[in-house]
């Protein structure tokens, strides 16, 4: 009797954590889902210029997104590379976004001299808002998105400037 109670409850108990786990899995697919389809176009993204103020995407040209942490080596080098090669993204917004202090962004902007750069934005996003907008980004994560703000292209860490152009529209 003993026994097959202990089995009862044994079979409950693991019936119980299975459909937890479960549960578990589809909330974070159904959680990964939005933040696919959010990623993909954007539109409501809370960003803030160095100045503190909203940041409004209102291009009409095709943008390039890079996530960057200034203390990131490959980060570094990527903004060094983009430095480089300005001209050839002249046609393109740029918009260099990081969740560190906007102190620390303005400093990243000057040292590179791209603070007076007419395509080139600097852009703060808060932490919490990268993972519920993006999903969980490297450093350096790179967007590409068309004139109409729909995802063409994301690259998962350093990645070569022909690369990038290649998939830039003109």
């Amino acid at each position: 009797m003993l026994k097959k109670l202990l089995l009862a409850v044994g079979a409950t108990l693991l019936f119980a954590s299975v459909l937890f786990m479960v549960y578990g899995i589809v909330e974070k697919v159904i959680a990964m889902k939005a933040v696919g389809e959010k990623k993909l176009n954007l539109t409501a993204v809370p960003f803030f210029n160095t100045d503190s103020t909203n940041y409004r995407v209102d291009s009409a040209n095709p943008i390039l997104l890079i996530h960057f942490n200034s203390e990131c080596d490959h980060c570094q080098y990527e903004l060094a590379e983009l430095s480089k090669n300005l001209n050839a993204l002249q046609h393109a917004t740029v918009l260099l976004m990081s969740s560190e202090n906007i102190a620390v962004i303005k400093k990243t902007s000057q040292g590179l001299g791209l603070m007076n750069t007419p395509n080139v934005n600097f852009i703060k996003i808060n932490r919490e808002n990268v993972f519920e907008n993006f999903g969980s980004l490297s450093t350096p994560h790179i967007f590409i998105y068309g004139k109409d703000r729909k995802l063409i292209k994301e690259f998962k860490g350093e990645t070569k400037i022909e690369a990038i152009l290649q998939y830039l529209p003109q």
